[in-house]
Formats: structure tokens, sequence, C-alpha cells
């Protein structure tokens, strides 16, 4: 089989995120370590032109989104390790509030709180990515105390349907679902000088995080092969894409028809173009061409992302 490849930084969340669910599923994988913000030019000759992280390869197929990559994963990975006990929807519904709800409140806390500190850079691409085209400090500062309180009711509320002993799906082994739990705590504790001591006030949570996060122990950078970007891209231009190529009976889309995707949210990010290769009713693929790279095909979920056809 060949060894996915993570194109990641390791202090991103969604990255961290994947590289928990890779050690659930015992999934090998090698590392390529990419930017933090653009221009990103060993990971963009892939993706169509998508910028966000982590993105996996698996030869010439590019698969972008953690929910997306996490259905690759099980299917690599051992069985029933991230899914275990029929809980795949279940944990894929309960990893995606996470990701559009809770997420959006925590990294505007931190990016907020960070506005001093961190690099002007780093700031402005984040915003335009998280936010969209109009935001501003004045208001990420005035909105601050709201947002928290948001964040914490929504907590209190996750924290209550967790016992004591259990995982967050009520189960006695962990899902993808705890995963999720998981790398947004880790990213609160982590990025929020108040974040330990909102997070002392949920030990349901704590403790999930704290299980889950031991499985990346033997992760860290010393520890995993890591390759060159440019090994990367090499290696799909060596390959072809493996991935079913098809589209349902009755799609609004036509096989081979020009699309662009992009995610649903309010973001100054470009949507990406390529050709449809794929459609079913969790994924879309496109093929699309780089020099660099030849012919790939990028995978990404239905769910989060519009689907628009082009000329």
């Amino acid at each position: 089989m060949t060894i996915p490849i993570l194109h990641h930084f390791w202090a991103s969340p969604f990255a961290y995120k994947t590289r928990m669910a890779m050690a659930l599923a015992d999934l090998p994988w090698v590392s390529v370590e990419i930017p933090r913000i653009p221009p990103k030019p060993l990971l963009m000759p892939l993706t169509a032109g998508y910028r966000r992280t982590p993105v996996l390869q698996l030869g010439a197929d590019i698969y972008c989104d953690t929910q997306n990559i996490a259905l690759l994963i099980d299917e690599l990975g051992t069985a029933d390790r991230l899914f275990p006990n029929q809980s795949k929807e279940r944990a894929l519904i309960f990893s995606e509030w996470v990701d559009q709800t809770l997420f959006p409140l925590a990294v505007r806390i931190v990016i907020t709180t960070a506005l001093d500190e961190a690099p002007k850079a780093f700031i402005q691409d984040r915003g335009d990515l998280y936010f969209g085209p109009n935001w501003s400090e004045d208001a990420l500062r005035a909105e601050l105390p709201g947002v928290i309180a948001q964040l914490n009711a929504s907590l209190m509320r996750l924290e209550a349907t967790i016992r004591a002993d259990e995982y967050a799906l009520g189960g006695p082994v962990p899902t993808y679902a705890d995963i999720a739990i998981a790398y947004l705590c880790w990213f609160l504790r982590g990025r929020w000088s108040q974040g330990a001591e909102c997070l002392a006030s949920y030990p349901q949570l704590s403790r999930i995080e704290a299980a889950m996060t031991s499985l990346t122990e033997a992760m860290g950078p010393d520890e995993v092969t890591t390759i060159d970007g440019t090994a990367a891209l090499d290696q799909a231009k060596r390959s072809e894409p493996t991935s079913p190529v098809g589209i349902p009976v009755d799609s609004p889309f036509e096989l081979g028809q020009r699309v662009s995707v992009r995610p649903f949210v309010d973001s100054s990010e470009s949507p990406v173009t390529g050709h449809l290769r794929y459609l079913d009713h969790s994924r879309i693929s496109i093929d699309s061409e780089h020099p660099q790279v030849g012919w790939v095909a990028v995978h990404f979920p239905i769910s989060g992302y519009q689907i628009n056809a082009l000329p």
C-alpha cells in the first residue's frame, strides 16, 4: 500500500485532528511540512489552489478537509478503529457540529486575544480566511465577551451529554467524535491564555482530551518520517489517480464538466476549479492539471462545500 503523505504544519488544529485520527486508526503516514500562510508553492499545485490545512496525498489522489480525510483514513487504517460499533454517521455529524459551531467561536477568541502579539501577516491572513473580507480588529474586540459567552454555553451543553467513564457517543471506546472534542480543547488550552481556566469547568471534556492526546505522544516531529515537498510533487507526477469515476444518474451536474468548489463560509479565499470526476452523497472529486504534477484528482466533502457549474 502507498503510504499516505500528510501536508501540514504542527501547530495547525485541524492537522492535529487528522494526526489523532491516523493514530486511532493505526495508519502509518509520512510528513510534509508546509507554510502556515500562503504562498504554498509545494502544496497548491496538488490541490488546484486549495490552501487550507491539512491535505492528505495518496499518489495522485489528493484529499482535502478533515471530514473527507477521515473517511479515507477509515478505509486505509485498521477496521473499526475510527468508527467502531457502526458509529460513522453519528461521529461525522458530531464532528461537523464541532467544526462548524464551536471551532469558529474558538478561533475568533484566539485570534482576537492575539491581535497585539501575533505577526500582522498571520493575523491578516487568518482574519480574511475565517471572518470574510470586511472584518476589523475593532469589531473582533467589541464582540469578544459575547463570543466567550457563546462558547461556554455550547461547552456546558456538550459536557452535560457525556457520562463519567464513557466517551462522547456513550460507548466504552473512543471514536472520531472524541477526536473532535480533543482537538478543540487542545487548541483552546494551547492558544488562549484563559483556555486552561475555561476548560477546568468541563472535566468530562478534559478527560477525553487527555485520553485522545495520549495517542499522539509518539507522533511528534522527531518520530515521524519527513520528506521534502518536492518529493511529494514528484510522487504525484509519477502516479495516476486511482479513485472512482462517475456521478449519479439524477445528478444536476455532468461528468467532466467544469465546476468550482469552495468552503460554504464567509471567507476571502478563491474557489478551486476542475473537471467533475466523481460525485456521491458525501464526496465530490475534480480532475485538475498542473505542470508540476500532471493530472491529479482532488477530493472534497459535499457537506460544508458549495459546488457551482462553470461555463
